[in-house]
């Protein structure tokens, strides 16, 4: 086996269109509409620009019903790109764009190759020499849900590099979404390298000399819920060594939470509130806070929330006075970082503060220290999380589908559920205060 390098990407979703929620500036339109075709154009750039042996895109492609002569042809065209330098695509169908959806728009170049989906095929690679470098096994989604284990069928050959196209949720009891788990994939000592797709976070799973489980992520989020930069991995096995993996920032507009405390404007008002946030969003734009991007000058626009924490008296402003004080202070934000380059948008202010708490009385009276012990229980407790599934219902969606969620509902993760563990805290925290002092 001979050092290879390929691009991995999943889950480009050609067709669909990227989320904000309510009105927005005209402004974003064009990012909004191409932000997602500008994803793989540079990824076949980058491709072309690293000299990469092949490209592998683990399934969803298109985006099921959204699938349009639009995405067809431009796919076409940067394939054909490829093409002329000798870089062959091959791509498993996911469940976005199963191969019971598939229509014959325009048939693609002669360097890419789908996998169908009876069961396991392989394909072999070949260099500009003839030589074979490379094996790569794939089944594609016949319809959107598959329940059969179809990896434990893969199988590699002798002397070459074996890569496993796979698009799973990688959960084992999951009936949906090709049910596997990491250990049924590490046991197949045949597959160095397992692409997979399906979750749209980057993740390298596991890896050790000549063998890897990777999720590349999502190449450009579509709405909050698919926050931070994405991008695609350029994957370098090396014999005898661990494969050499990078992570390629792909996306030109990034979604991002940003937390804004406000215990520093403890007798402000609404302007330094507003003044706040503003140095922040400077600072965002100047530095690039929080996100690791290796090429930034690809990022057009920032969409973001706003979450705004910690005790100030202005949270009794934010509160008194909540929808216009929100009103004011998104379209300042707006109308201030819409024409910087980055733009900014503000999409959301969400008010997490409360008033100043006296913080040594939790420490001398035991009342404040059982709440700090119930809370700190509920945090710890997986059987709590379960008894609130049951209270709340449908407000949540525990178990949903990592691409389909519903951003009208809450999701249980260890972030929502600290947010609301802190609030019930600081809620229980006034009001024993409130009446401590009318007593």
């Amino acid at each position: 086996m001979r050092r290879i390098r390929f691009l991995h990407t999943a889950d480009l979703h050609l067709g669909s269109s990227l989320s904000i929620g309510g009105e927005y500036s005209a402004a974003l339109s064009p990012l909004l509409d191409n932000a997602i075709y500008d994803a793989f154009s540079r990824l076949c750039a980058e491709a072309i620009d690293k000299q990469v042996d092949f490209v592998l895109i683990s399934g969803d492609l298109y985006d099921g019903g959204s699938r349009s002569v639009k995405a067809n042809i431009f796919f076409n065209q940067e394939c054909e790109k490829l093409a002329s330098h000798n870089i062959p695509v091959y791509i498993i169908a996911g469940n976005h764009d199963p191969l019971s959806f598939h229509r014959e728009l325009i048939a693609p170049p002669e360097n890419v190759h789908l996998f169908g989906g009876e069961g396991p095929a392989s394909m072999e690679v070949y260099d500009q020499n003839g030589e074979i470098i490379a094996n790569i096994i794939g089944c594609s989604y016949n319809n959107r849900a598959e329940s059969r284990k179809v990896h434990l069928d893969y199988r590699g050959k002798a002397g070459i590099w074996n890569i496993g196209l796979l698009h799973t949720q990688l959960e084992a009891e999951n009936n949906y979404y090709l049910p596997a788990s990491i250990k049924e994939l590490q046991e197949n000592e045949e597959i160095h390298y397992w692409a997979l797709g399906h979750l749209h976070q980057h993740n390298v799973l596991w890896q050790e000399k000549n063998r890897a489980i990777v999720y590349p992520g999502i190449p450009q989020g579509r709405d909050m819920g698919e926050e931070g930069p994405g991008g695609a991995v350029l994957v370098d096995l090396v014999p005898d060594s661990e494969p050499e993996i990078k992570y390629i920032n792909l996306s030109s507009l990034i979604y991002q939470r940003i937390e804004i405390p406000v215990d520093s404007i403890q007798k402000g008002n609404l302007i330094d509130l507003q003044r706040l946030i503003m140095e922040i969003g400077e600072e965002l734009l100047k530095n690039h806070f929080y996100l690791p991007l290796n090429n930034e000058q690809i990022v057009e626009a920032y969409i973001v929330d706003w979450v705004l924490t910690g005790r100030s008296e202005v949270s009794s402003i934010l509160k008194r006075e909540k929808e216009e004080a929100f009103e004011y202070l998104l379209n300042s934000l707006q109308e201030t970082f819409i024409s910087r380059k980055p733009m900014l948008w503000s999409r959301k202010i969400i008010d997490r503060t409360g008033m100043p708490i006296d913080e040594s009385l939790i420490q001398n009276n035991s009342i404040y220290q059982d709440i700090e012990k119930i809370i700190f229980f509920l945090k710890e407790n997986p059987d709590f999380q379960e008894e609130l599934l049951e209270e709340l219902g449908l407000i949540w969606s525990g178990d949903a589908d990592h691409e389909e969620l519903d951003p009208t509902l809450f999701h249980l993760n260890n972030t929502t559920l600290e947010a609301v563990l802190r609030q019930a805290r600081q809620l229980i925290l006034e009001e024993l205060l409130t009446r401590r002092e009318l007593a």
